[in-house]
């Protein structure tokens, strides 16, 4: 904020000139007296310097009251016998001006070179340049600010040229200077900042030529900090870099950490690099020492030191200091105290950094002499490399990185190709050896190194082992380095016992583990034991939004396993991890469904990955005591997320471990929850192979022990178990007259899903909403919200937007919340919709960008073809068809590329339905000549798609009405059917309920088009049918799906138009395969993984 009242640029209160002479004089002396005030006989004086005015008392009040009334009362305070300036020092620019210089000299002594230089040139931007024709007390007033603005200048020079900026702050250096020709401490300035950009000899010339003024004028030298400075260039002009060595090879990857650890030399004393062994901390010290500003550095290695007392007269030795080797085997304590007094004088002869390097094995001895050394000399920088930290106050700790995927890579090629000139370099399986690598750069160049006789894939296989294929890499580097064995056995040799078994027992955790974990494994020693680690640099520290994690790099880890193994601890160190891991699933599992449900899904998700590992390992043994104790945990996760695919892909091996098994007494309720999770998720897409499952949950006993709700939803979901769905409907709705309360919640939820998959709206949101009204608080936010997003859907399906969207957006930040990626997607969707059908084109768009983003950054099932159907709907509202149809094209082939664990054919998933569904139609109205040809091979296939035989234990009647649609609408709008076929597949999507969310699936678009077709018929087929819907039309629709697809040996007349067939002729073969359906090539993706690269599920 600007001050209130301006002296030294006009005098203005507020922005508003002050008129009058001795108003003006009045605030100006005011002003330079403070709060000491000025009398009344001197203000007289001042005011009337000609004359006194008869009645000067009176005169005075006068002015008094006139310079009130142009200011506010505040400004002019009474005192006795005489005023004072009412006003604070930062309302009043001249006096503000001496606060910040003050505030910039004190900073400019605490070397905070950047808070002095701020404060220096906020004073100088307070006053105007210039004479200004101003008299009196106001001149003497600004006399003395144009003192003050030369001192800030003075500063901001130092401050620029002390925080190293040595080009800007030449020039205000010399202006400075010119000025004050015998300031000592500027001319120091200015002479290390002459050095830095012109050399040291324009420096010298210029200390020479003062030396000799002063001599002549005083007979006297220049003082000691400038005879320092004249020994620092001195220095300069023959620079010292002792034991600093030139690169072999280039250093990739580390630019911006070069550049940090200049930074923080510049700020810091004491600077440490810390990682693990291999990172390159050598060889960055190496490349910061060659270009520091310090006219002295001296690298010194430590790795031949073998004791503590060997410390300083191996650093005594490479300094060249005396004495600093003795003939005894090490130096005496008093020895060793002379020669580190030795070396603190040795090194405050000119700034100097000490470069100490590999300093783990003997921390404690460098930190005493590092300490030593920032007492006792002036301008030493250290640098150190270790494994661990010197833990000392003046210490700033510099976290070595791995190597970016991009760099890692790169290194990698270089020196295979050095290794091999010509060998064959695939990116893609390269960058799986420098992450299995984890980015160190020592374990990528000794594996880059076996490309001399040995392929990229052939060394990526051998990883398994890669302990025993890195090694004898560059001949020329030390022991330690010649193979990623001996790279970790340095600090393993440097832990003790405690810290070893630790990691022994650690390196289990593939995820990394928190001290709480470690403590459930460990003991009570756990705290002591990870701290070692993590300083040894064995263990990485990170932040997550979970908490703070400690992992290991893979290579130590699979180190560690190597040392379980040998130790003969695996059974000890694998029992007291699954100890933690049931007794963490069980717990956060049991407060999954009640008030702290986002704290549990938060506590699961962090362990999510270790959980799962070992749900792995314990169906592969088989384990069925843990299996269902972890499943109970982290398999109520997957359910409230929406990953069913997480427990389809598991379900065979689950029905495996548990066939012919009971549980103990103990886990009975264990198992009961865990079966249930089961069989809940395997329900939404099939019930084959879930026998075993079924009967474990009948044969549960039941106990006081048993939670209510659990056992109504086991009722609830062995009740389904029918080959009938009118038998399903009939026994839901006889549970939903139970007077069991959480049977009856069960039963009308399950008949919500039951209504809608049969086809029956407006029963279902009947269900729905019953559901959402027995929902109790206590029972956590997911159940509500599942039920507010199953009625966005069912809603929109009945045309009422307002309500879908007002649902929607009330599920979505709790299903956000617990991480349901594939729900918000589609409720998100409905939103976008929504938007597109209110002509809001922004808000869709912002709707689509959230769900690219959460496909991004998510894994998502039916998100990833929903992604592209929602952009090409929004493309088509926008006039752009030709993007549309990418995007429909894109859809189709996205969800092809996804397989569900258990479902053989990707024909049959709800989202494959539903992009195919929607293309199919979308083609129809739209595609151009040249594009047809996609939409008439989509047809061809999709009617070939028998998904209503009797065997086909899913019927979804709305997703199959979607299909039925598609090929209505294709038959009607290209003539590829019989009208009478086609309006017959339409109706009958519409007595099937289908999905009419997207607007290229809109009934009543297609309507007058069936109209122009074959005037009545649809007002004939809809009366055939009569009231019939679903189900009652089974037969008719799979009469008329076989007669469409040919399969009953007569087919439907199909008089393709001329337009849309002459173009094949124009079109090779490798474009046709381009615009082929992404369901028709022979390649197959992998069970859970989605086309680009995502992860699998």
């Amino acid at each position: 904020m600007s001050p209130a009242l301006v002296l030294l640029d006009g005098v203005r209160w507020q922005g508003v000139r002050v008129v009058g002479d001795r108003a003006q004089t009045l605030l100006s002396l005011l002003a330079m007296h403070g709060r000491a005030g000025v009398s009344d006989e001197r203000l007289v004086e001042e005011l009337w310097p000609d004359e006194a005015p008869a009645n000067p008392t009176k005169a005075l009040q006068v002015v008094v009251s006139r310079t009130r009334a142009a200011t506010c009362a505040d400004v002019v305070v009474r005192m006795p016998r005489g005023y004072r300036l009412g006003l604070a020092a930062d309302q009043v620019d001249a006096l503000l001006v001496g606060a910040l210089v003050e505030q910039a000299r004190a900073a400019l002594g605490e070397d905070d070179v950047a808070l002095a230089r701020r404060r220096a040139e906020e004073a100088m931007g307070l006053v105007a340049g210039g004479p200004d024709g101003a008299t009196g007390a106001l001149a003497e007033l600004r006399g003395m600010a144009a003192k003050w603005a030369a001192e800030a200048r003075r500063v901001a020079a130092i401050a620029r040229g002390r925080s190293g900026a040595h080009e800007a702050a030449l020039p205000l250096l010399e202006e400075a200077a010119a000025d004050r020709p015998h300031d000592e401490e500027l001319l120091a300035c200015l002479l290390r900042s002459e050095a830095a950009v012109r050399g040291a000899a324009a420096a010298l010339e210029r200390y020479e030529r003062y030396r000799a003024g002063l001599v002549a004028r005083l007979g006297t030298g220049p003082g000691p900090e400038l005879a320092r400075v004249y020994a620092e260039l001195l220095a300069a002009d023959r620079p010292v870099r002792a034991g600093i060595l030139f690169d072999g090879s280039s250093l990739l990857g580390r630019d911006d950490d070069i550049r940090a650890v200049h930074a923080l030399l510049r700020t810091n004393r004491v600077v440490s690099i810390i990682g693990p062994g291999g990172l390159g901390k050598t060889r960055l010290a190496h490349v910061v020492g060659r270009d520091v500003t310090q006219p002295v550095a001296h690298f010194v290695e430590l790795v031949g030191v073998s004791s503590p007392e060997g410390v300083v007269g191996e650093v005594g030795s490479a300094l060249g200091v005396r004495d600093s080797v003795s003939g005894r085997r090490v130096l005496t304590a008093e020895q060793r105290s002379d020669v580190r007094a030795r070396i603190a004088q040795h090194l405050d002869q000119a700034p100097a950094l000490l470069i100490l390097d590999n300093c783990e094995h003997v921390i404690e001895a460098v930190a005493d002499l590092v300490a030593f050394l920032t007492v006792t000399t002036r301008d030493l920088r250290v640098l150190t490399t270790s494994r661990a930290p010197l833990s000392i106050p003046a210490e700033r700790v510099y976290p070595l990185g791995e190597l970016p995927t991009g760099d890692a890579v790169e290194l990698f090629r270089q020196r295979a190709t050095a290794a091999r000139p010509g060998v064959r370099i695939d990116e893609a399986v390269v960058e799986e050896v420098v992450a299995r690598l984890d980015g160190l750069p020592l374990a990528i160049e000794l594996a880059a190194a076996k490309a001399r006789a040995m392929s990229v894939e052939e060394i990526a296989r051998r990883l398994a082992d890669r302990f025993a294929l890195l090694r004898g890499g560059n001949r020329t580097a030390p022991d330690r380095h010649q193979t990623l064995l001996a790279v970790i056995e340095w600090s393993w040799n440097l832990l003790d016992e405690p810290e070893r078994r630790a990691l022994r027992w650690m390196s289990l955790f593939g995820d990394g583990f928190t001290l709480a974990a470690a403590e459930h494994v460990l003991g009570s020693d756990a705290l002591h034991v990870v701290n070692a680690l993590t300083e040894q640099s064995m263990l990485n520290v990170r932040e997550t939004a979970y908490g703070l994690r400690y992992r290991m790099l893979e290579t130590v880890r699979e180190f560690g396993r190597m040392r379980l193994k040998e130790a003969g601890e695996e059974a000890s160190a694998r029992a007291a991890q699954l100890g933690w891991a049931t007794a963490y699933s069980l717990e956060h599992g049991a407060r999954l469904f009640g008030p702290a449900q986002f704290a549990a899904a938060d506590a699961l998700h962090a362990e999510e990955s270790n959980l799962a590992d070992l749900l792995r390992q314990a169906l592969g043994e088989p384990d069925p005591v843990t299996m269902v104790q972890l499943l109970a945990g982290v398999g109520a996760l997957w359910s409230i997320r929406g990953d069913h695919s997480r427990i389809l892909v598991h379900r065979d091996a689950i029905a495996q471990v548990v066939s012919g098994w009971m549980p103990p007494p103990h886990l009975v309720e264990v198992t009961r929850a865990a079966m249930l999770i089961t069989l809940m998720n395997s329900l939404n897409f099939t019930d084959r192979g879930s026998a075993p499952m079924r009967d474990l949950l009948r044969a549960l006993p039941t106990s006081d022990a048993t939670d209510s709700l659990v056992a109504a939803m086991s009722t609830v979901l062995l009740a389904c178990v029918a080959d009938d769905a009118a038998d399903v409907r009939d026994r839901l709705a006889e549970l939903c007259r139970s007077s069991d309360r959480d049977v009856v919640l069960a039963a009308t939820q399950m008949s919500a899903q039951v209504l809608e998959n049969t086809g029956d709206v407006t029963g279902a949101i009947e269900a729905a909403e019953r559901t959402l009204a027995m929902v109790r608080e206590d029972e956590g936010p997911w159940l509500a919200a599942i039920m507010h997003a199953m009625l966005a859907h069912l809603v929109m399906q009945l045309g009422d937007r307002r309500r879908a969207v007002g649902h929607a957006r009330t599920a979505i930040p709790v299903l956000s919340r617990l991480g349901a990626a594939d729900d918000e997607v589609q409720l998100r969707a409905v939103l976008l919709i929504c938007a597109l059908a209110d002509g809001d084109l922004d808000t869709a768009e912002a709707e689509l960008a959230g769900i690219i983003r959460i496909n991004d950054n998510e894994t998502v099932l039916g998100g990833v073809a929903m992604a592209s159907l929602c952009a090409a709907e929004l493309a088509l509202a926008r006039g752009r068809t030709a993007a549309a149809l990418a995007e429909y094209r894109l859809a189709v082939q996205r969800a092809h590329n996804l397989r569900l664990p258990g479902v053989l054919r990707a024909e049959v998933t709800p989202w494959a339905i539903m992009a195919e569904s929607v293309t199919l139609t979308a083609y129809a109205y739209h595609a151009p000549p040249e594009d047809a040809r996609y939409g008439e091979e989509l047809f061809s296939a999709v009617r070939g798609y028998d998904l209503l035989a009797a065997d086909n234990p899913i019927l979804d009647y709305p997703l199959l009405g979607s299909r039925l649609f598609g090929l209505g609408a294709w038959g009607l709008l290209r003539g590829a059917l019989a009208p009478r076929d086609a309006i017959g597949l339409l109706v009958l999507a519409e007595r099937f309920a289908y999905n009419t969310s997207m607007p290229s699936m809109a009934f009543e678009r297609i309507e007058p088009y069936a109209e122009r077709a074959a005037p009545g018929m649809i007002a004939a087929v809809r009366a055939e049918y009569g009231d019939r819907r679903g189900s009652d039309l089974l037969d008719e629709a799979r009469s008329l799906v076989e007669r469409v697809s040919g399969r009953d040996g007569h087919g439907s007349h199909v008089p393709l138009v001329a337009a849309y067939r002459q173009r094949r002729e124009d079109h090779d073969d490798d474009q046709a395969r381009q615009q082929r359906p992404g369901h028709l090539p022979a390649d197959e993706a992998a069970v859970g993984e989605v086309a680009g690269g995502r992860d699998q599920v």
